[in-house]
């Protein structure tokens, strides 16, 4: 009886060995596989981070360009209307000069043309006054060309020249449009330093 109760024992033993011999490799197992998945998960939160950190960026990239331009487009439209102002006054300061260099500029401008025959003179109506039909006859003397009085341009100042559809545009407005339009990137250039 001794001998079986000895197998018994050597069995129970042998089955508790094995039981914890089973209990610690599946406790390895377990413990494997948790680190395994937390590492995974790990690695999953950090690309989350990366990504979102990325987008984040970007992000912010965007909105720091778009406020770049906006202040930008502010800063060109507030130039561009003190470049409008500066341009309307000079339109304004050319019809408040006196009569006499109104005159003179017209005169010069009118001599240096090479025109024959005759030539309609169309005054603005805001230089009617200037342009009168004695000044016109003083000019008609000295020119190769003559002048004929047209029809008075409503609104504007300076005058306009006409030879058989051509026409010669010295409205003070057109001038400081021209002038403008040729040369306001160097003006605000200048301007703006």
């Amino acid at each position: 009886m001794e001998a079986i109760e000895k197998i018994v024992e050597q069995l129970n033993q042998q089955g508790e060995l094995e039981r914890q011999q089973l209990k610690s490799a599946e406790i390895t197992r377990i413990d494997q596989s948790y680190q395994a998945e937390l590492q995974e998960i790990e690695v999953d939160h950090q690309k989350r981070l990366e990504k979102k950190l990325a987008e984040l960026k970007k992000s912010y990239k965007q909105s720091s360009n778009r406020l770049n331009v906006s202040q930008k487009q502010v800063i060109l439209n507030h130039k561009q209307a003190i470049l409008e102002r500066i341009f309307s006054e000079a339109i304004m300061e050319m019809e408040k000069l006196p009569l006499e260099e109104q005159q003179e500029f017209a005169a010069n401008a009118l001599s240096k043309l090479q025109l024959s025959d005759e030539v309609i003179f169309s005054a603005g109506e805001k230089s009617a006054g200037i342009f009168n039909e004695p000044w016109l006859d003083r000019q008609n003397e000295v020119l190769t060309y003559q002048l004929v009085s047209g029809d008075s341009i409503s609104g504007q100042a300076g005058f306009l020249l006409d030879k058989a559809g051509v026409q010669y545009n010295f409205l003070y407005q057109s001038i400081v449009r021209e002038f403008q339009s040729r040369e306001s990137y160097q003006f605000a250039q200048r301007l703006f330093e």
